[in-house]
């Protein structure tokens, strides 16, 4: 059977799941999982728009690569929405670092720092306390949770993926309807699906 744009987000929507119940201290556990949400609708922007999964797998982890083929593939694609290269280009748990960047990007920065550090650190984010690929020495790392970035973020990924379709699954609204979540859960959730 043939496999369509929309089999990532059944997976995805299942992370987000994941990422809204309330124990807050699973740091790693939290960012990996709203990370490994945010690259499954990637590609599923990302088969969308060029009618190749395989080719939208073959990324794998590496979010900037995929986000910029679909900035460039398709210019309607999240705009208002952007990662910049002078950001991804730092240390981004090392504040000596990241704090030379210009005004301008040091805020864009902290403005959404934690679609940043899932963006560069993904690979990384399971391993949070062990030595890490990327990182090398002390590192620091925070999380506002549930952020709202998120949230937000998702909620117009679905929207331009035009998600769910007519007479298709949506996970998300079906956690929602099982009543088995916590209401925190199901708040955040239904900031995504606009309920």
């Amino acid at each position: 059977m043939p496999h369509d744009w929309d089999d990532f987000l059944w997976s995805a929507d299942e992370w987000i799941v994941n990422y809204s119940l309330p124990v807050m201290r699973l740091t790693s556990v939290k960012l990996f999982s709203i990370g490994h949400a945010f690259e499954l609708y990637l590609k599923a922007c990302n088969s969308k728009i060029t009618g190749d999964i395989e080719r939208a797998i073959k990324f794998g982890h590496e979010l900037p690569c995929i986000w910029k083929d679909c900035k460039e593939r398709d210019r309607t694609f999240l705009p208002d929405y952007e990662l910049r290269d002078t950001v991804l280009a730092r240390n981004l748990l090392d504040h000596k670092d990241y704090s030379k960047l210009s005004k301008d990007d040091a805020i864009h920065f902290l403005h959404n720092q934690e679609l940043y550090v899932v963006v560069k650190y993904l690979a990384d984010l399971k391993y949070l306390g062990a030595p890490l690929k990327r990182i090398k020495g002390a590192y620091a790392l925070a999380l506002f949770f549930p952020n709202p970035l998120w949230a937000d973020l998702f909620k117009a990924l679905r929207a331009y993926l035009g998600h769910p379709e007519a007479g298709k699954l949506d996970m998300l609204q079906e956690h929602i309807s099982d009543s088995q979540l916590p209401q925190f859960s199901v708040q955040f959730l239904r900031q995504i699906i606009g309920a």
